[in-house]
């Protein structure tokens, strides 16, 4: 019995030992000029439209400390941030690092540490909203740029750091509404890099095409009345008819999801029932219900079918369903992935040449680069998030520092080959 507590007081002591030993090993990290902007920023909550404008004066800070030019539009009522550095031969098409200032909403309880507080475990991994979406990236970039001011490098082509203020809501008060402007078209933009996937693994991915966006409320109708009377075709009958027929078109595109790699985002249609509402009280038989759908289309779908099939799922349900389209995209075109894009070879020879596997997916969800590439503007989503869990839009969202740091390094060679492409591309998208 003694020997055996003996044991368990030495594994205690080993244990707190090693914490405090990893501890140690990454806590020089937060007097890192670079994380520290890093966990100012992500200390801003930029789930709240109001909190936008102190991410603005943040990145007009690191404007100034740089000494670049920027500027502040704002073309629908929503701040976007623009900051310049001229290349040598501004006859080239520029290159427009984007990312997105904006995060969505978290319920705080569910998170191990306070998501706008940014702490650092003790194994280096700094939680908060947006480490992962997609304020990383935005931070990676203008570090790229300091790095490259602070040694004196010049690019041919033009640098264009660009934040977006709604990338999370759609974008329309943000790069939907300034590729409309001259300002933007002042621009020049010829390739963008914007914000891309984690990896489970050593090696990096970059989207080329984004999944079509539709985002639909029903509102579906029937008898309403007292609660202790049970009516034919009540609101919530119609409803269990309309969810049955939704639910089994998820089913048919789960079992393709399960009969394809799980990175083959584009061969399958996700569908996701996200909120309903509908009641006034426990002892009234609500009138109407309302029920949102998130689908994210499958890349070969024909959005006129699917629009078709939408339509019979409100035909089902009947009495006079109602639709109203929160978003819908129908259109997503696809950048070369191939020796006719300069900017894929490019990024390709860089990131072997560091020796990082490097492999093109379909982005499950939706950027703003499906609004630049439908503008025929190449761009992909690219991040350098290896060796990390997913969680994107999910509670404990979280970066290794050291997976942090080496991003910049690793943006800092892409930007530097990138922006000294000297010849133009032939074939911008496909």
């Amino acid at each position: 019995m003694f020997k055996s507590l003996i044991l368990l007081g030495f594994l205690f002591l080993l244990r707190r030992s090693n914490g405090e030993l990893s501890q140690d090993k990454y806590a020089k990290y937060l007097s890192y000029p670079s994380v520290e902007r890093f966990r100012e920023y992500i200390s801003i909550d930029t789930s709240k439209e109001e909190n936008l404008r102190y991410a603005v004066d943040f990145w007009i800070r690191q404007a100034i400390e740089i000494g670049i030019p920027y500027a502040v539009y704002s073309p629908a009522g929503k701040p976007i941030f623009v900051a310049t550095v001229e290349g040598t031969d501004p006859s080239l098409p520029s290159i427009m690092l984007n990312s997105h200032m904006d995060v969505v909403k978290v319920d705080a309880k569910e998170w191990t540490y306070p998501p706008f507080t940014a702490h650092m475990d003790s194994n280096g991994d700094i939680y908060g909203r947006g480490t992962q979406d997609t304020k990383d990236v935005g931070i990676q970039l203008i570090e790229t740029i300091r790095r490259l001011r602070r040694d004196n490098v010049t690019l041919a082509r033009t640098l264009h750091l660009t934040v977006m203020p709604d990338e999370e809501s759609g974008g329309y008060h943000g790069l939907k509404a300034f590729v409309k402007t001259d300002e933007f078209k002042a621009l020049n933009v010829g390739f963008a890099l914007d914000e891309g996937l984690p990896s489970s693994d050593d090696s990096l991915v970059a989207t080329y095409v984004d999944r079509r966006p539709w985002q639909m409320e029903f509102t579906i109708h029937g008898k309403g009345g007292h609660g202790y009377t049970m009516p034919v075709g009540s609101a919530m009958e119609q409803t269990y008819k309309f969810i049955s027929l939704v639910m089994a078109y998820r089913e048919t595109q789960k079992q393709i999801a399960n009969s394809v790699k799980t990175s083959d985002y584009g061969e399958y249609t996700s569908v996701n029932i996200n909120m309903l509402d509908g009641g006034l009280a426990p002892n009234i038989i609500p009138s109407s219900i309302k029920v949102v759908v998130d689908m994210r289309l499958a890349v070969k779908s024909d959005a006129e079918e699917m629009e078709s099939m939408v339509y019979s799922w409100m035909q089902e349900a009947g009495n006079d369903t109602e639709i109203s389209y929160i978003r819908q995209e129908k259109q997503s075109a696809a950048t070369a992935i191939d020796d006719t894009n300069p900017y894929w070879v490019s990024m390709n020879n860089t990131l072997n040449d560091l020796g990082i596997m490097i492999t093109p997916v379909v982005c499950p969800a939706t950027s703003d680069m499906l609004v630049l590439r439908n503008l025929g503007i190449p761009a992909f989503g690219f991040t350098t998030k290896s060796n990390t869990i997913a969680r994107l839009h999910a509670k404990d969202e979280y970066q290794n520092v050291e997976t942090f740091l080496r991003g910049i390094d690793i943006y800092t060679e892409l930007v530097k080959n990138l922006g000294n492409i000297k010849s133009e591309i032939i074939k911008k998208t496909c």
